[in-house]
């Protein structure tokens, strides 16, 4: 008995090693990405971009649910070397994850003009015809994807979002400039260095033991309903004093 409880244990032990490696692994890996643009610009040779139009994500049906469509670096170069585009738009895609076997993903958006890129937007329909799928609004297919899409779906539009409204700085109001990888965006004239927010959300299920109060609106898709959610917009300085507070209210 206790020798196989040693080997159920030296197994479990193994995989939980094995888990925590993969994932100490990964971050390193992407850690470089997002400091070394020379290690990004590698990575989009053996990478994956999932593509966007003005946010909305590039979606193929499939048995009655979404997928999204992965494109390598010379399906994008043809794409748009055939609707007359630099391919050095590509640098304007931002790095969104990456697999176990380090492959990048990466997300860009055709149809958002970038103060740093020489190239317009996309027509959205000749795009959509060209690709075989549609462009279809986040929060109206998040319930019919998986969710490792689902994720970095949401991950890839959120960072687009941000660079998008961030382009200038807000002290000398000149052109900021993104990282390769899109982890961040720097004024050349003070460099002054900006790094995507964090907002948390709180999500609230009212309750009478039974029932729960849910809530919709008239662009959700039939059937789709959702609990009521707000952000929380604290800066640190205010973090730092509840905090502090805390402690002296538990002393």
């Amino acid at each position: 008995m206790s020798l196989y409880c040693g080997i159920a244990f030296k197994r479990k032990f193994f995989w939980c090693y094995r888990l925590l490696s993969t994932y100490v692994t990964k971050t390193r890996y992407l850690f470089e990405l997002k400091e070394d643009d020379d290690a990004c610009k590698k990575a989009h040779q053996t990478g994956a971009f999932y593509l966007f139009h003005g946010l909305a994500p590039l979606l193929q049906t499939s048995a009655h649910q979404y997928m999204a469509t992965q494109h390598s670096l010379l399906e994008l170069e043809r794409l748009l070397g055939k609707f007359g585009q630099d391919a050095q738009r590509i640098d304007d895609s931002v790095l969104i994850g990456c697999s176990e076997q380090q492959k990048a993903w990466f997300a860009l958006d055709l149809g958002l003009d970038n103060s740093s890129s020489i190239s317009a937007s996309l027509s959205k329909p000749e795009m959509e015809t060209e690709l075989k799928g549609s462009f279809i609004e986040l929060r109206k297919a998040l319930f019919q994807l998986n969710a490792k899409d689902a994720s970095l779906l949401s991950t890839a539009q959120a960072l687009l979002r941000w660079h998008d409204a961030h382009q200038f700085c807000s002290r000398s109001g000149q052109p900021t400039k993104k990282n390769l990888a899109g982890s961040k965006r720097v004024c050349p004239s003070n460099n002054i260095i900006y790094y995507p927010q964090v907002a948390p959300v709180v999500i609230t299920l009212v309750s009478d033991g039974t029932r729960c109060l849910l809530a919709r609106q008239s662009s959700f898709p039939k059937g789709m309903y959702s609990a009521l959610a707000g952000f929380c917009d604290i800066d640190p300085g205010e973090l730092e004093r509840i905090r502090d507070s805390c402690l002296v209210q538990s002393s």
